[in-house]
């Protein structure tokens, strides 16, 4: 059996443009799918940019047309995608949330149950985990500020997923902050840690880059440079992993 992969997109996002980002997106799908990645994690809101103040008026529904070049990729290539958007949210405020693209082109939902900063102002929170089973694994869906709760990864762990999967945005700041964390939590139980950060992006906020894949014993395997557009695919199965950074 071929070794498992699941790569990480750090890729950039332009301030409130989704038919923009949807093709970066679709650029990166199509390249981890060449590096055989199962898998490929996006960063928090990589739809939209990290823009709380834009949610409102930017937030999807899992049938909107926009999406369908994503899920047509996701069928062809046989990759599930993890995709940071505000979601839809009734008559309420948005959701910040994650849309799981299956490999079968099908999507479910999850939405960032840890709200931080001023998100509050802008966002509902979400109530319940998301993991799926794929190729054998259990990934755990994760966003950015969800990190800081240890229930978090705890109720992962207790749902038997082997991979926790973090979409970010992070600044230097924050970053100094949110990664020990991570790194903490691969060691405590036993996950494969995937985080993906934005990339230079167009926008608000200034983004470090720098995403990372960390062991299950807590060790960085890989990590981008800076905020260059890149992969990371991690490489392995339960007991034995490896990483490396590819370019976009």
């Amino acid at each position: 059996m071929p070794a498992f992969k699941i790569a990480a997109a750090q890729v950039p996002a332009v301030r409130g443009d989704i038919g923009a980002n949807i093709a970066t997106h679709a650029d990166a799908m199509a390249a981890a799918a060449r590096q055989g990645a199962s898998v490929l994690v996006f960063p928090e809101l990589s739809l939209t940019g990290y823009e709380p103040g834009l949610a409102a008026e930017l937030a999807v529904a899992t049938d909107d047309q926009r999406l369908a070049p994503l899920l047509a990729l996701a069928r062809q290539h046989r990759i599930a995608a993890v995709v940071g958007a505000p979601l839809c949210n009734g008559p309420g405020k948005p959701a910040l949330g994650a849309i799981v693209i299956s490999a079968e082109g099908t999507t479910r939902t999850y939405r960032k149950m840890h709200l931080g900063g001023d998100e509050r102002d802008y966002f509902a929170p979400g109530v319940a985990p998301l993991a799926w089973a794929v190729a054998g694994h259990m990934v755990g869906v994760a966003i950015c500020a969800d990190s800081r709760e240890p229930s978090h990864p705890q109720a992962y762990a207790e749902l038997g997923a082997d991979i926790y999967a973090a979409g970010v945005f992070l600044n230097q700041e924050w970053y100094e902050t949110d990664v020990p964390r991570l790194s903490a939590y691969a060691a405590r139980y036993r996950m494969l840690t995937v985080m993906a950060n934005h990339a230079a992006s167009v926008g608000t906020y200034t983004s470090v880059g720098r995403s990372a894949v960390w062991a299950p014993g807590g060790a960085l395997l890989a990590q981008a440079e800076d905020a260059n557009s890149a992969l990371l695919i991690a490489i392995g199965n339960h007991s034995e992993w490896r990483a490396e950074v590819v370019g976009l």
